[in-house]
């Protein structure tokens, strides 16, 4: 009997181990499922939506939905939501992430235009219509295209240039004077008034300045006032938009008038063939300036072929050394097409024409004396033509002597009304002193 109740108690107690087995492994089984749920469920939250959301607008849109709908709606703000992290941090971002969007709001420029604002602000400025530009040549003054030098003429400038006149007059004794002023582009093209005073651009009324200086010298020198005449032919092409020369014809007119003052019958223009030379001329205003309307605005260079008429040859005093060459015209000196009339620019160029018998003639001036001195080859057998601005040494002897039977002073307006006195005193210097 106790044996029996012994082994009833042992079944008894294996019966409660299994079960307290099964119940831990049953435990173990809840808690590790718990785990594994709530694991699966975190890493599902985190998925990537995008695919779910393209197979959900896929879907809405072969069933004929309206992306305005309330699914589609859902869908956006959530996509504006994940995307407005980024928006915090622009790339270029101007203003603070923490800044509230009412003081972003109370901005006169809200931050995404003030992002894309450099796109506006780094492309090209346009260049404007008119105003001045510094450069190498001193002040330009530009107009829709056109290069302009201003003209002044001071009561002190009058002086000093009428006094170094006389001075001229003073060494040539009894051989004629002719005394030329050339009046330049400025004076002729029209610029609005407006224009003018908003840009300080003044430029003195020529003709009363020339008229001024005239009647000071008419008493010693022989005035040859070409004003009318580049006035009333001025819509021929006479000065150049890119440049601050004439051009040949116009030197042509000035010629003219000079062989009225000098009783010389002129050759008429028919004589000579015109030769365009360039058609895309660009002048000094634009390599000074570089401006593109300038560019825009080339000019179309001629010449009169005088060389194929009358024969000449030239000797050039360049530097310390001398070149000698055939003519007056000379159509390959390169970009700067100005150089045709007699080559170059230098200090002393001596001319002798083989096709007048006689005559010799000293012409003292600026640029304006290049183009000038072509047109005197019939007439002169010798032209020297001393560039007033480069000769540094003195001409005394040249005016004084009896080598020249006349003498021509030719230059701008412009040049008179700067430092034209000073280049004078320079030239007239030994014989005064």
């Amino acid at each position: 009997m106790d044996e029996n109740k012994l082994i009833n108690a042992n079944k008894n107690d294996n019966s409660i181990k299994i079960m307290i087995a099964v119940i831990c492994v049953l435990v173990l089984l809840i808690i590790g499922l718990c785990l594994y749920l709530f694991v699966f469920s975190k890493n599902d939250s985190g998925t990537d939506n995008s695919d779910i959301e393209s197979a959900l607008e896929s879907d809405l849109s072969a069933s004929g939905h309206d992306h305005s709908g309330d699914i589609v709606s859902d869908t956006e703000e959530y996509s504006f939501a994940e995307n407005s992290v980024e928006e915090s941090y622009p790339s270029s971002a101007t203003e603070p992430v923490s800044e509230p969007a009412s003081a972003t709001e109370s901005n006169t420029e809200p931050v995404s235009q003030d992002i894309s604002a450099p796109d506006v602000s780094t492309g090209p400025e346009e260049e404007p219509e008119h105003g001045w530009v510094i450069n190498h040549l001193g002040y330009t003054y530009l107009y829709k295209g056109f290069g302009f030098e201003q003209f002044t003429f001071s009561d002190n400038i009058f002086k000093k240039y009428t006094a170094a006149l006389d001075k001229v007059k003073a060494l040539t004794g009894s051989k004629k004077v002719y005394h030329i002023l050339v009046p330049t582009h400025c004076e002729f093209f029209t610029i609005p008034r407006s224009v003018k005073e908003e840009d300080d651009f003044y430029c003195t009324n020529q003709r009363e300045s020339m008229n001024k200086v005239f009647n000071a010298v008419k008493d010693k020198m022989i005035n040859v006032d070409v004003y009318n005449t580049l006035y009333e032919h001025y819509d021929e092409y006479l000065y150049f938009n890119t440049d601050p020369n004439y051009t040949h014809k116009a030197a042509y007119y000035v010629y003219l008038e000079y062989c009225k003052s000098a009783n010389i019958t002129p050759v008429a223009a028919g004589t000579y063939q015109e030769v365009v030379l360039n058609e895309q001329f660009l002048g000094k205003f634009f390599t000074a300036t570089g401006s593109e309307r300038v560019m825009n605005n080339a000019d179309r260079f001629t010449y009169f072929d005088i060389d194929s008429v009358y024969s000449a040859t030239e000797k050039v005093y360049r530097g310390s050394g001398v070149v000698n060459r055939r003519g007056v015209i000379f159509a390959d000196t390169g970009t700067y097409n100005y150089y045709t009339f007699l080559g170059e620019e230098a200090k002393k160029i001596e001319i002798t024409s083989t096709s007048a018998s006689s005559g010799s003639i000293l012409v003292i001036g600026d640029s304006s004396a290049s183009a000038f001195c072509t047109f005197l080859i019939p007439h002169y057998q010798k032209i020297t033509f001393i560039n007033s601005g480069l000769y540094k040494e003195s001409i005394a002897d040249l005016l004084s002597g009896s080598e020249y039977d006349a003498v021509v002073l030719i230059h701008y307006n412009t040049t008179a009304g700067r430092l034209l006195y000073s280049d004078l005193e320079r030239l007239t210097a030994k014989g005064n002193d």
